[in-house]
């Protein structure tokens, strides 16, 4: 014997029903002729159907009911592996899907960031308030569940090494931003009751940091977007945080000259200076032109190529090797007694033979987003594969807010 449905998949399957009546009408009417014999037969059925429907509908809850139990609303949570889902077969999407997609849509008109490229796309918000993750579902047994949590839709933090060492990271702007500068200012002496004079100084307006598009593809299986599965939400959503994250450290940490709509790389202009072989001297020289600068506070950190780190893991402070090694730490560790992160986006082949290396106040290089996120989807390309080709179009810049905050130097 058939499992009774319950109430709620009664009413998915009547949205279903109701798609497919709009879908046979809109085809006739599209190619202006009645109805064919094959489809007023099904349409009948269909109509058939929802009213058998809405009679069970009734049914279960004057049943529940008597039962004594609450007809109250569960909510339901936005999922990004749904809406894609629904978005490759072609159904409607949810009740919270709907909303925050309606609501991203809002975020990219008031962001003053590229418009949408087509009525036909994903676009999801990168962070929204509570409410806009959920939205009401009745729920089989009447109880409300109330899942009080919140996340950004794709977390970035974990895969952003320039978050980890302390970068400014700012979501949701609007219209361009700059951050303004203040220098010599001239503070005096003065007796008590003389009249003060004017500090001077001056006030630049710094750099202005504009919307840039950024894109991103992403493939994954026909057969992942229809487990049932959490996990596979999770994995979904950090494929394409990755995809974001590597894009945007690649091209921050780039030595290549950059057009007007591409970020300026740390390392476009070269090294300030070449640090020769990795020794604690020059590891500590880059803390040195850090303090002579006046820039010796903040999130302080090195960042440098894993060349460098399993050259300073085998090489010793002093020649006698009592102060140890250079770095010490499993996986992002210690330099000079200031954290050290590691990654690859970090250019080699400085001076020939020389990787990267960073020290710096980190709070002064700013990562900005503007608007939402697009997700264009293609399940046509990789076909034959089983696979569905996503891509992502969002829009960012960043870039060092004060030059003094870094040294950036190259070793081998």
């Amino acid at each position: 014997m058939a499992k009774e449905k319950s109430i709620t998949e009664l009413r998915d399957e009547r949205n279903q029903l109701a798609t497919r009546s709009r879908e046979i009408t809109d085809g006739a009417r599209k190619e202006a002729r009645m109805l064919n014999e094959k489809e007023t037969k099904e349409l009948g059925e269909i109509q058939c159907r929802m009213a058998e429907i809405n009679v069970e509908i009734l049914r279960n809850e004057e049943e529940n009911g008597k039962a004594g139990k609450r007809h109250e609303t569960k909510v339901e949570r936005f999922s990004l592996q749904r809406a894609l889902r629904n978005y490759v077969t072609g159904q409607g999407q949810h009740d919270a899907e709907e909303a925050l997609i309606e609501k991203a849509k809002e975020i990219q008109l008031q962001s003053g960031a590229g418009a949408l490229s087509s009525e036909r796309s994903l676009v999801l918000p990168f962070s929204v308030e509570k409410r806009f993750f959920y939205a009401g579902k009745e729920m089989e047994t009447g109880v409300v569940i109330d899942e009080d949590q919140q996340e950004m839709l794709f977390p970035l933090q974990p895969y952003l090494v320039l978050q980890q060492a302390g970068a400014r990271v700012m979501t949701g702007l609007r219209g361009n931003i700059y951050w303004p500068k203040f220098s010599n200012m001239d503070v005096k002496w003065a007796a008590e009751n003389a009249t003060a004079e004017d500090a001077g100084g001056e006030y630049s307006k710094g750099t202005e940091y504009s919307p840039n598009r950024l894109t991103a593809k992403v493939e994954i299986s026909e057969q992942l977007l229809i487990q049932e599965n959490r996990n596979v939400e999770a994995d979904i959503r950090r494929q394409i945080a990755i995809a974001i994250a590597q894009k945007l450290e690649s091209t921050a940490f780039s030595k290549d000259a950059h057009a007007d709509n591409v970020p300026d790389g740390m390392f476009k202009d070269g090294v300030a200076t070449s640090g020769g072989t990795m020794s604690w001297a020059n590891i500590v020289a880059l803390e040195e032109a850090a303090d002579l600068k006046n820039a010796l506070y903040g999130n302080l950190a090195y960042i440098l190529h894993p060349k460098l780190v399993y050259l300073a893991k085998t090489k010793v402070k002093d020649a006698s090797g009592a102060g140890g090694f250079i770095f010490t730490g499993n996986g992002n560790g210690e330099l000079n007694g200031y954290r050290a992160f590691r990654t690859t986006n970090i250019p080699g082949e400085l001076n020939t033979d020389e990787y990267g290396i960073i020290f710096g106040n980190w709070s002064d290089y700013f990562i900005g987003q503007w608007g939402s996120l697009e997700i264009k989807l293609d399940p046509y390309t990789q076909m034959d594969r089983g696979i569905v080709r996503l891509i992502v179009n969002s829009y960012w810049n960043m870039g060092k807010i004060r030059d003094e905050s870094f040294a950036i130097y190259s070793m081998k």
